[in-house]
């Protein structure tokens, strides 16, 4: 697991990669087709040692990007986002009320980054094609605790924890009918399972190293 301090220095990078971008370059889509598509992107954001918990969303069209950050915990709060996407690069920079977005997209389906300025964390966005995507943010327990988010889009899970030591690490899986299945990044199984049921889910989480205990969530957005 990574501290979560360590992925700060991704955001100035990104700022430093989109600042030096030439202003003068004819625009092309997200997608990089040439065709002025909109893209879609929802997921969630979690951080300060396992304290921050949200979702956010952005549309992003040719290079201008609009979006949403709602927290859920330890506040209640939703902000509105601006900023824009550089095609060539495919990073993303959004700010609004002092905090600050700054991502890469994979140009398939995920956009991942940090989160610096008046809130402290790191999020993870994935393309939202058919207006389906769930967002889900929660808790777990046990031999560690944190927060707990992820995003459901068709059968995928993706997201990622934070524990209240700073530690993190991804949420990444599957949805069958109504059973959750998260993916051990260390390998050997499964890191969770659970029951999602409309929009409350929850379950049990073992890291293979003698640490386990319970998560739950509920869709936030």
């Amino acid at each position: 697991m990574k501290s979560i301090t360590s992925r700060f220095a991704i955001l100035a990078l990104i700022l430093v990669t989109i600042t030096g971008c030439g202003k003068d370059k004819k625009s092309t889509s997200p997608n990089g087709d040439g065709n002025n598509n909109t893209i879609i992107f929802v997921g969630t954001v979690n951080g300060a040692n396992g304290i921050l918990s949200g979702w956010v969303s952005f549309s992003v069209n040719d290079t201008a990007v609009t979006g949403t950050f709602k927290i859920v915990t330890p506040d209640t709060a939703t902000y509105a986002l601006t900023g824009i996407y550089e095609t060539t690069t495919k990073v993303l920079v959004a700010t609004g009320s002092g905090i600050n977005f700054g991502g890469v997209y994979d140009g398939t389906n995920r956009l991942e980054g940090a989160v610096t300025g008046n809130r402290l964390g790191t999020f993870l966005a994935i393309k939202d094609d058919n207006n389906t995507a769930l967002a889900f943010c929660g808790t777990f327990s046990g031999d560690d605790d944190g927060v707990w988010n992820f995003t459901i889009d068709g059968t995928i899970i993706a997201g990622s924890y934070t524990t209240t030591s700073g530690n993190m690490g991804a949420l990444d899986g599957s949805i069958s009918g109504t059973t959750i299945t998260v993916t051990n990044p260390a390998g050997g199984g499964s890191l969770a399972t659970g029951t999602r049921s409309g929009n409350n889910a929850s379950g049990t989480w073992d890291d293979g190293q003698g640490n386990s205990g319970s998560w739950i969530g509920y869709r936030t957005n």
